[in-house]
């Protein structure tokens, strides 16, 4: 991302005709940017991706997890779901966005993500939904649903105990049509979705250090000097994943109200980008902050780096994949609503969540 004081970190994604401000690079649109369209035309969350059943058929293209304080001895037993209730001739109707899309390979934090936009899932509703949403594993992983609430949305989140294990394939079926969601609104569409979990690639960044080490299956592939945000814009810290691969992203200044011409102001266009949060931290190449690579954190959030290590990166790295960032004793990744935080809960945070408990899937 471009280097403070001439740089700043936000991104905007296009809503409705005009543009998101965000708390991060300032973005116009990336040569990939389908995401942020489908939300300025309130069709997808940008964090949720593809709608599955828009994309059936498609084929788009284990580092441990955080702790976990239960025992892995015996296998955990599902409390029993209770009845969905239905609602005939409801006077909403709300078809969740759903994340990954069908067919794709995805890093080993993706999450399975529900989202019921602008629509408050009553919590006395939630064990029969839950109960409608099933999930399976070639793997047999120990896992949870969990449900949150941010910035008016209802997340149905799946997680397992830890990271997925590579080589993983999932298949969600889904039976919500006619699910009531309130007294006055029920869900629509019946989905079912199968994607696949690839190699275990885990980023460690550390930016006291100001380095990123990429990990496969545990094994450090690559250290890369790196740059990250600033005093005043520093990078969220805690564990991340890549929400899109966006290639080559125009970050202009004046989409979060900084004019080109001060001194912090900015407008290029920057290459080998993949965004972590919807607020617009991104991991890319960075040329212009070649002297603070390995030295100094100057951005206003993003992760910066040489155009040949952000093209190995980048060429190495899918949707999903953990971005793990420590140093900065920043503000702490959100755990919804940004992107996917849910590696940010422990395992019994997690529990707490969800309304039937554990099971292997």
């Amino acid at each position: 991302m471009p280097a403070f004081p001439t740089t700043a970190l936000r991104a905007a994604l296009a809503a409705a005709a005009t543009t998101v401000l965000l708390a991060g690079c300032g973005v116009t649109e990336s040569d990939t940017d389908r995401i942020g369209r489908k939300a300025a035309q309130g069709a997808a969350d940008p964090v949720d991706a593809v709608d599955a059943a828009d994309t059936a058929g498609s084929a788009p293209k284990a580092a441990p997890a955080p702790t976990s304080t239960v025992a892995a001895a015996t296998d955990p037993t599902r409390s029993p779901a209770p009845e969905a209730q239905l609602l005939r001739n409801p006077a909403r109707q709300v078809r969740p966005a759903i994340a990954p899309a069908h067919g794709a390979t995805v890093g080993i934090g993706q999450p399975v993500s529900l989202v019921f936009k602008g629509q408050k899932v009553d919590p006395a509703l939630r064990a029969g939904i839950e109960g409608r949403v099933a999930l399976k594993t070639s793997t047999g992983v120990v896992g949870a649903w969990h449900w949150a609430e941010a910035k008016g949305d209802t997340y149905l989140h799946f997680r397992p105990r830890e990271y997925w294990p590579a080589g993983t394939e999932v298949t969600l079926d889904a039976k919500l049509a006619g699910v009531k969601l309130d007294a006055r609104t029920a869900a629509t569409g019946d989905r079912k979705l199968t994607f696949k979990v690839g190699p275990a690639m885990v980023s460690k960044v550390d930016l006291a250090a100001h380095t990123l080490t990429l990990l496969q299956d545990g094994t450090p592939l690559r250290t890369i000097p790196v740059s990250g945000g600033e005093e005043r814009f520093k990078t969220r810290e805690g564990i991340k994943t890549i929400l899109s691969k966006d290639g080559t992203v125009l970050m202009d200044s004046l989409t979060i109200g900084i004019p080109r011409t001060s001194p912090d102001g900015f407008y290029g266009r920057y290459e080998w980008s993949m965004r972590e949060t919807v607020s617009g931290e991104y991991v890319h190449a960075a040329p212009d902050n070649a002297e603070s690579f390995g030295r100094a954190n100057v951005s206003h959030g993003c992760i910066g780096m040489s155009a040949a290590d952000a093209k190995w990166l980048y060429e190495r790295s899918s949707v999903g994949d953990v971005i793990e960032v420590t140093g900065t004793t920043g503000k702490p990744m959100d755990r919804f609503g940004n992107g996917y935080g849910d590696w940010n809960l422990s395992w019994d945070e997690w529990l707490r969540g969800s309304t039937l408990g554990a099971f292997k899937a």
